[in-house]
């Protein structure tokens, strides 16, 4: 049966498909759309029925592109994702040159740029849904005015042109905006995983409650996307979503992706008892001077499982002077120690080789990776990628050809870019992550509490195949 045509299609890279969190922009610009009368699809893995190489699934793309014959391609790309999203537009241009691609997401809002001048001739930087809706409707006439819309950068022949900054979204815009289109994407994601809560194996989804991070970390370039000013969803609004994902997908768990969960106490206190009305599990992310003791009890209370926190580093210095971090080691300390008293799962983020760091301050960083007694450990390698004040301070230029190479990991290019008087940062890397292995990955699947899940829930077949599969990714990932 041929596929109905639409005026706008929406690619999910391929590199992504079968991971446990989806894009969630995508499904927030779709909805908009749709919402003004525009036909929408998404092309995700529900194209295939079972996993299949990456030269195939681009393949399953092309297709699925040439049977909707779509007006506008719309991608997101990380600075990971350049280079795939670059080699399908160009294939997809290949296939009809009349079609309209637009590049969003946050490399694309960082270096526009850098897509302009591999094939693109349109980006959306900022947040995408009143640009996009300009974009579409101005693409629909025959002398397009792109001059007209605020938060587009294109090519005029061979100039690049910046069009004036999108304003942010107020909060009656935010609350007005229509559910997700979580029936767009393939309801795989929404089955057994367990890669939501870590090592949990349970049915859930992400929930966005917030827009905007009133911080400015050296490393993270999230409020050019969204500001500095936090907008909140209404209490009504986040009900109505939970409500709809228990009632479509039966979910059990969610995972909350504001950058910072745990500012505002009111809204925290807020959305937690509407979990916990509705028995769903639940992590955060959070930082460690915006928790106390009041605020994790009440988490405790409404199903919080798990709290990710950015401790980033044991040195006082390197928090304040370089990551620019406005938190203390001492309120480090006490975050890790009211999670434990109220047994709430922690996973403790760090980085390791930022510009000047000493092998002594790598010390003082082991130091406190021991003394929190976190329940997860994840040391990653600083990476600089364009946009951030982090890119400023390593201060050594990074081409398109580059970003896929960029590896928090570590990569062919760790040492060209490290800044740090650390000699071999992949190394000092391995030596934390060994060191703190057996028990991240214990406590991922097998704390009192995930047991209590486990036993409590049906499926048990699926839920232990699903762990055996976790805990087999993360040996072979330690190999």
């Amino acid at each position: 049966m041929k596929a109905e045509p639409v005026e706008v299609m929406f690619v999910i890279n391929p590199s992504l498909w079968y991971r446990a969190m989806y894009p969630s922009g995508i499904i927030f610009l779709a909805a908009y759309l749709r919402q003004q009368g525009i036909t929408c699809k998404i092309i995700d893995s529900a194209l295939s029925q079972k996993r299949i190489p990456a030269k195939a699934r681009e393949d399953l793309v092309l297709h699925a592109i040439r049977e909707s014959k779509p007006k506008i391609v719309c991608f997101s790309a990380s600075h990971i994702e350049l280079a795939e999203v670059v080699r399908l537009n160009k294939r997809i241009l290949e296939i009809d040159s009349t079609v309209k691609t637009i590049a969003g997401g946050s490399q694309p809002t960082y270096r526009p740029e850098d897509f302009l001048s591999n094939g693109f001739d349109f980006v959306c930087t900022g947040e995408g849904e009143n640009t996009l809706l300009d974009f579409v409707l101005q693409a629909r006439n025959p002398r397009p005015e792109w001059t007209t819309v605020k938060g587009l950068a294109w090519k005029n022949g061979g100039k690049i042109m910046h069009n004036l900054h999108r304003e942010l979204m107020t909060e009656p815009e935010i609350d007005n905006l229509p559910m997700p289109a979580y029936d767009l994407i393939d309801r795989r994601y929404f089955e057994i995983n367990t890669g939501l809560i870590r090592g949990l194996p349970l049915r859930g989804a992400m929930l966005l409650t917030t827009r905007g991070c009133p911080f400015n970390c050296s490393f993270c370039g999230c409020n050019l996307i969204f500001g500095r000013r936090l907008r909140y969803k209404s209490l009504v609004k986040i009900e109505e979503e939970i409500v709809y994902l228990k009632e479509k997908f039966n979910i059990e768990g969610l995972w909350i992706i504001d950058d910072t969960f745990t500012i505002n106490r009111e809204h925290v206190r807020g959305v937690s008892n509407i979990l916990k009305r509705h028995n769903i599990i639940w992590g955060c992310q959070s930082r460690a001077n915006t928790l106390d003791e009041d605020m994790i009890k009440t988490m405790k209370q409404c199903g919080c499982k798990q709290i990710d926190i950015g401790v980033e580093s044991g040195s006082q210095r390197v928090l304040d002077d370089i990551i620019q971090k406005k938190i203390t080691i001492q309120q480090v300390i006490n975050a890790f120690y009211l999670a434990r008293k109220y047994h709430i799962r922690t996973l403790a983020n760090f980085m390791i080789g930022l510009p000047t760091e000493t092998p002594a301050e790598l010390e003082q960083t082991r130091q406190l990776a021991e003394l929190i007694r976190a329940d997860v450990y994840v040391f990653a390698i600083a990476t600089p990628l364009p946009g951030t004040k982090l890119y400023e301070m390593v201060g050594v230029p990074i081409s398109p050809d580059e970003y896929c190479q960029l590896d928090w990991c570590g990569g062919p290019l760790t040492q060209k870019f490290n800044k740090s008087e650390i000699p071999d940062l992949v190394a000092a890397k391995n030596a934390l992550q060994k060191r703190f292995f057996i028990r991240s990955l214990f406590k991922s699947f097998a704390s009192i509490d995930n047991l209590m899940f486990f036993f409590k829930r049906g499926s048990k077949l699926d839920r232990i195949k699903y762990i055996l599969q976790y805990i087999m990714r993360a040996i072979n990932a330690r190999t």
